[in-house]
């Protein structure tokens, strides 16, 4: 009887093997990608679309957000084609208009877990990305009469089974961040709540790679190092709500507010910061303006965690938006209601060569292009009635 038994369990267990009807299988998962692009993009899981943009990229202006649901069970891979709209091979857009131009593109997206609701990926700089269309190579052909003749062009088919599993992707190129000032986020944007990992990527050229496909496998082991390498910007001295204190703006004695942040890419070299806010309308005699900078700083050492109030020894500060002073310059926001003032920290792969006097929001947004790693927001409030 006792041989019987081992006999037996040796067939079960070798049975067990040669029949993969017996073996555990995957678990599938129920996943929804949240997706904003400019223009279009079309979404891939394991090789099969599963979803694409709803607006056609001809549409002008076509700018919103997507979410996609599909199943899947780990490991899988994401391959996401993104667009952005030109008129022809020329890379130009509006062409025969006033404003016919070099467009430029973008795209953010997120995977969530509907079981769980966590975020299990999202795009970053961890993404592979190759260009398939690159045009005008010529950009002095941005004005030409004749675009489709005059402007030169490069453009190759997608790689056959780019988005399967099995695909070598070692010769693409990591994605670059790019600031939601440089992309202009709008319309759709602002219907998703984006985690703070989730940043806005492309190629390393935003204007002239029109078409580009991305790639990534996500593990199950993805969502905890996600989790735990979230890059966040905080302060304490902000009270409830994240209401900027007053000591902060021109109502009281203008002195900024200490920053703390944490989960920063070990890859980082250096950090930057900028506060700014989106202006009201102009005063008289002032000009209209996109953003006010209120302070700008970099070159802040990976060592550092965080900022005092009165900072004076830690990066270098450029130019606010008030002339050429360097430094701190505090709220004085006219016009009722509670306004939004937002703190952007950049963890950076390189430092920068800039001079103190040079930089301005803008120049120290155009120097970082193609060296952001992560970066995080902090909004704060005032309100100059309370």
């Amino acid at each position: 009887m006792r041989r019987f038994i081992v006999i037996s369990i040796i067939w079960l267990v070798i049975s067990g093997i040669n029949n993969p009807l017996s073996a555990t299988s995957p678990k599938t998962v129920n996943f929804q990608a949240e997706v904003w692009a400019d223009n279009w993009f079309a979404l891939y899981v394991n090789g099969k679309k599963v979803g694409e943009d709803s607006v056609p990229i001809t549409t002008e202006k076509s700018f919103n957000s997507e979410k996609i649901k599909f199943s899947a069970s780990y490991p899988f891979t994401i391959g996401i084609y993104a667009r952005d709209f030109t008129e022809n091979l020329s890379g130009l857009e509006y062409i025969g208009k006033a404003n016919q131009q070099i467009g430029d593109g973008g795209i953010i997206f997120q995977i969530r877990d509907l079981s769980t609701n966590k975020i299990v990926t999202n795009s970053d700089a961890n993404w592979k990305t190759l260009v398939i269309n690159k045009a005008p190579l010529n950009v002095d052909c941005v004005k030409s009469t004749s675009p489709l003749t005059e402007c030169r062009y490069s453009s190759i088919s997608p790689p056959k089974s780019w988005s399967l599993s099995t695909f070598k992707d070692s010769t693409w190129k990591s994605a670059t961040i790019f600031s939601k000032e440089v992309v202009g986020v709008k319309d759709g944007y602002f219907d998703i709540n984006w985690s703070t990992s989730a940043k806005l990527i492309w190629s390393s050229d935003l204007k002239l790679d029109n078409s580009i496909l991305f790639r990534k496998t996500v593990k199950a082991s993805d969502i905890t190092s996600l989790v735990s390498a979230e890059f966040t910007l905080t302060s304490p001295d902000l009270g409830a709500g994240n209401l900027l204190p007053k000591s902060a703006t021109c109502d009281g004695v203008g002195a900024p507010i200490s920053l703390t942040w944490q989960g920063a890419p070990k890859e980082t070299k250096s950090f930057a910061v900028i506060m700014n806010t989106v202006p009201g309308p102009p005063r008289p005699g002032e000009s209209a303006a996109t953003s006010h900078a209120y302070m700008t700083l970099f070159n802040i050492s990976p060592t550092i965690k965080s900022l005092p109030a009165n900072n004076s020894n830690i990066g270098t500060y450029g130019q606010n938006f008030q002339g050429k002073q360097l430094g701190y310059t505090p709220p004085c926001s006219q016009g009722p209601g509670q306004k939004t003032y937002t703190f952007t920290i950049y963890a950076l792969n390189s430092t920068l060569s800039l001079s103190a006097q040079s930089v301005t929001e803008e120049s120290l947004i155009s120097a970082m292009q193609g060296k952001v790693i992560s970066s995080t927001v902090l909004n704060t409030f005032y309100d100059r009635a309370n």
